[in-house]
């Protein structure tokens, strides 16, 4: 899923408000939003993939 830049602003806007004196923060709540976003309807494999981790099998 691409997002947009206004729906990118948005994101912005409300990091920036939740932390408004931590930049490091804001960057870290950013990317969080993003990826959320990204991933709300994968499986947790697709997620974990997407993450660029590998999943392993459960053994019996």
């Amino acid at each position: 899923m691409e997002l947009t830049e206004i729906e990118k602003a948005k994101i912005w806007d409300d990091v920036r408000k939740e932390f408004p004196n931590d930049e490091m923060m804001q960057q870290i709540h950013f990317v969080r939003q993003i990826h959320h976003l990204q991933t709300k309807d994968l499986s947790s494999d697709e997620r974990i993939r997407f993450l660029g981790g590998t999943t392993q099998k459960a053994t019996a």
